[in-house]
């Protein structure tokens, strides 16, 4: 009997590749981060912009409602028999508020980042190109110091122009050694 192997669970392997990914990781100090940067702007409304337009309006943003039935109480005056029902749009105002200004500062601190990313990236393309140049000025000038130093041997001296005597002796010998070589064949002909 053949025993059915067993697989083993690639359960955690999967779990911690899943986990151990960049993305992931980032992801979750995106939230960190996020859920940090939130409780900083709550703060600067319900801390600084809230009272601001609190003193604006006279009162509370909590206290701007709508009153659409009011509550009815029992004969003592205390105890409510029925609760009253409100537009609260002062707690609308003050989420629409917070929204924008949640909005507002993560455009800028993106739009931050991008140009100093950007700024980055131009920069190294900048550093780039000054060592490639700087490069070329090396190329350049070992080219230039190859050429002077061809220039710095000295030439070979120039012969001195022959003289018509000596030029008309050499056509002599020429001629000479031309109808020799023409002469050879013939003889060994005749022989």
């Amino acid at each position: 009997m053949h025993k059915k192997e067993r697989k083993k669970s690639t359960f955690w392997k999967d779990f911690k590749a899943f986990i151990s990914r960049g993305n992931i990781v980032d992801l979750a100090v995106g939230l960190v981060v996020g859920a940090a940067f939130t409780a900083i702007v709550n703060s600067l409304v319900n801390d600084i912009i809230k009272p601001l337009i609190a003193l604006l309006v006279d009162g509370d943003f909590s206290e701007l409602v709508v009153v659409l039935r009011e509550a009815v109480y029992d004969t003592d005056g205390v105890t409510v028999l029925q609760e009253a029902i409100t537009l609260n749009y002062g707690n609308l105002i003050m989420a629409i508020l917070t929204f924008l200004i949640d909005a507002f500062v993560i455009f800028t601190v993106l739009r931050i980042v991008t140009k100093a990313k950007n700024r980055l990236k131009e920069e190294s393309v900048k550093l780039k190109e000054k060592l490639m140049k700087a490069e070329d000025a090396e190329e350049n000038a070992e080219q230039a110091a190859e050429i002077a130093e061809a220039a710095a041997e000295p030439a070979p001296e120039p012969q001195p122009a022959p003289s018509v005597e000596q030029l008309l002796a050499e056509i002599r010998d020429l001629l000479k050694a031309q109808k020799e070589s023409e002469a050879a064949p013939q003889e060994k002909d005749k022989e």
